[in-house]
């Protein structure tokens, strides 16, 4: 079994170009992954799009501001948002932070 520690220094940056956002792998598979980010107090991760994947987010802790396409949505600890194939999407985290478990679906590949 492995334990996920909020301050185990195994957290990597998401991207060199992005600040305050980290990861942790949970899974990562040709048709899937699994993984948790982590938000300093009032970062954002860019909007963005996937051709390829949908994404489901849980919030575990904290608070995010996410807007999908045209909608902005805030969501609490505890709350679940769904990013289909192609939609675009950005994050942001509240005045404390937050942790989000998220997961994507590759679409049209083939199962492991």
């Amino acid at each position: 079994m492995s334990k996920l520690l909020m301050d185990d220094p195994s957290w990597e940056l998401v991207s060199k170009a992005i600040d305050g956002i980290s990861q942790q792998w949970a899974v990562r598979k040709d048709n899937g992954t699994v993984k948790f980010l982590r938000f300093d107090p009032e970062k954002a991760y860019p909007k963005h799009h996937h051709p390829d994947r949908t994404e489901w987010l849980y919030v575990v802790s904290g608070e995010m501001i996410a807007q999908i396409d045209d909608q902005v949505h805030r969501l609490r600890e505890g709350e679940f948002a769904i990013f289909p194939v192609n939609s675009e999407h950005s994050l942001k985290a509240g005045s404390k932070g937050a942790v989000l478990l998220v997961v994507a679906i590759f679409e049209n590949k083939p199962s492991a």
